[in-house]
């Protein structure tokens, strides 16, 4: 089976939605290594959204030898699935050479302007996770994105997304942020603080299955990228090629802690996210 036969079952899925609010291409960097096989689509029609999600998870389900477990997000939606707490969700592909190495992707969107405790509570139950009283208060307040990774050799994973303002307020993250900005203040370094500060908007991902934290810096404008990283000779040439093409959008570098101890950095991922039109 070739490794790349999800992409055609995203394609579908994405021309078969009522309403697509975004579209997400991203790529992977490991010294000289890319995998770009990376794409999420974004919708804010729930719950129709997550019916469409799912009928892609059953899609790529369907071929044999393909292994999805959806015990966790199904979990998760017999409670929560009638929440107006929830305003949207996203599906997406991480394609790599090893079919069984790839996975899916289903993230549930929260509002921005509501408490969402009790959704981040039955999702921190439903992972099990050993975080420590600090993180959870963070994942509690500040989370604004529950994802399920589900890997094609059966596996799953959730991983929660936290983010703040960076160097401006924006009023798109509501009452999100200020429980993620103390706990940046007090466990990272200056110069993590200062990247931050230099973003639009910084994220941090939480997930049992990274060593790390991811920490996510998103940018209005391509070139602030380089304002405040540099690349490896490969993400010169990612860089370049988006520069190249003219896009306008949201740009983003998702990086680990210890990835930020080199001077050039060797392994992150690169994102770019833009409205549809």
């Amino acid at each position: 089976m070739a490794p790349e036969f999800p992409l055609s079952l995203f394609e579908q899925a994405v021309v078969d939605l009522d309403c697509c609010w975004g579209i997400e291409p991203s790529c992977k960097v490991e010294g000289n290594r890319l995998f770009a096989g990376r794409f999420n689509a974004s919708m804010v029609n729930w719950p129709r959204s997550i019916e469409q999600s799912l009928n892609f998870l059953d899609a790529v389900k369907c071929r044999v030898g393909i292994s999805v477990d959806r015990e966790l997000l199904d979990k998760f939606l017999a409670v929560h699935i009638n929440s107006h707490k929830i305003i949207g969700s996203v599906f997406g592909i991480d394609l790599r050479p090893n079919i069984k190495d790839s996975s899916l992707k289903v993230h549930i969107r929260l509002a921005e302007d509501q408490d969402c405790d009790e959704l981040v509570m039955t999702a921190i139950a439903l992972d099990q996770g050993s975080y420590s009283p600090e993180v959870i208060q963070v994942l509690l307040k500040d989370c604004y994105m529950i994802g399920f990774d589900f890997f094609l050799n059966g596996y799953s994973v959730l991983e929660f997304y936290t983010n703040c303002a960076g160097k401006k307020n924006l009023s798109i993250l509501g009452k999100k942020g200020q429980y993620l900005r103390s706990y940046l203040e007090r466990n990272f370094s200056p110069k993590i603080i200062s990247l931050a500060n230099q973003s639009a908007i910084f994220i941090i991902g939480f997930s049992q299955g990274n060593e790390q934290p991811v920490l996510y810096f998103e940018f209005d404008e391509l070139k602030d990228i380089k304002k405040s990283f540099l690349f490896n000779s490969l993400g010169e040439r990612i860089y370049g090629f988006c520069q190249n093409n003219e896009p306008s959008g949201f740009f983003g570098i998702g990086v680990t802690e210890k990835a930020l101890e080199k001077n050039k950095l060797e392994e992150f991922r690169f994102y770019y996210r833009k409205k549809c039109d």
